[in-house]
């Protein structure tokens, strides 16, 4: 380690000393001579005279007549850009039933505080005590408190508009029809005619429509005890017999179900079979390549005589015809 340090050392030495004595009295004059130059630019530098600007009493009148003109001129810019009119306040005893635009804007209000009121009057609205102006979006507690007193509201005519609405509400009936004679035929009726029996509306008259395309078509007034809107309209015996009095059926007519050649898909969709039970039909279908007979569904351990009861008006057992 000693020797390779005093290797190092020696190195430096033979870089440091390459240059002769003369060669470094060069370099020293050469620095010294750079230096000498700089300070004498930097001394004798040119100084910049800022030019002094002589201003007359015509030179400042004519620059305030200028600065008049483009006041003027942003003004009339600024009142074209943003015209409004002046309009004199002028306080005065009102009605906020009946006072009118104009009326409402010379009290103070702004021109969209004005249209809010008469829209609110328009749709039925009424301001029935002064506290109902705070209501107005906008009104402020000064504001509020500078109309307070010339507000007069006129109960009479409050009463009176009160009375004719509730007489027009009690002359509009509640249901086109509820008579007990209204029957209807099930199998064909519409939502139209389903809206004339009292309780059925235009939800449930669009669900037992819905519900007879999917079964495809009912085979008995007793269906409607599945629709689930109804389920609140028969909550007992009473009500039950007086809805399904309503309804009758002039013959069975349905969409079948083709058992030899829908896919479990089609069948699944009919509101008494599950995928299982559909799936367990195709299945033996399959099995069985035709099936030619309720009988042959008894055989399947999802389904129950109920359900086989209830799929028979809608089960079709014709084989797929062959092109």
């Amino acid at each position: 380690m000693q020797h390779a340090s005093s290797a190092m050392k020696k190195k430096k030495e033979t870089i440091v000393f390459l240059l002769s004595a003369e060669q470094w009295l060069g370099v020293l004059l050469l620095i010294l001579i750079a230096g000498s130059v700089f300070l004498l630019l930097h001394r004798f530098q040119p100084k910049v005279v800022e030019p002094v600007v002589v201003t007359t009493d015509s030179m400042r009148t004519t620059f305030a007549v200028y600065q008049a003109q483009q006041d003027s001129l942003r003004k009339a810019k600024w009142k074209k850009q943003y015209a409004c009119d002046t309009i004199a306040i002028c306080m005065q005893q009102f009605d906020p039933n009946k006072a009118d635009s104009s009326t409402l804007v010379h009290l103070g209000l702004k021109p969209w505080q004005a249209s809010n009121m008469l829209k609110y009057r328009a749709k039925g609205g009424r301001y029935r005590k002064t506290e109902d102006l705070k209501r107005l979006y906008g009104m402020t507690d000064s504001m509020y408190l500078a109309l307070l007193p010339y507000v007069v509201i006129d109960t009479l005519a409050i009463d009176r508009w009160r009375d004719s609405v509730r007489m027009a509400a009690d002359s509009v009936p509640r249901y086109v029809s509820h008579k007990r004679d209204t029957i209807l035929n099930l199998r064909t009726a519409d939502t139209t005619e389903l809206k004339m029996i009292k309780g059925i509306g235009s939800y449930r008259a669009k669900q037992i429509i819905r519900y007879r395309e999917q079964l495809g078509g009912f085979v008995s007034v007793e269906q409607l005890r599945e629709v689930k809107a109804l389920q609140p309209l028969l909550k007992d015996s009473l009500s039950t017999d007086y809805l399904l009095s309503h309804f009758f059926i002039d013959s069975v007519r349905v969409v079948p179900l083709k058992v030899n050649s829908m896919h479990v898909e089609r069948l699944q969709r009919h509101p008494y079979l599950s995928f299982e039970q559909a799936r367990a039909i195709y299945e033996l279908r399959r099995k069985k390549i035709r099936l030619k007979h309720l009988d042959q569904l008894r055989t399947l351990d999802c389904l129950t005589e109920q359900d086989i009861q209830r799929l028979r008006p809608y089960l079709s057992f014709e084989q797929k015809q062959k092109p």
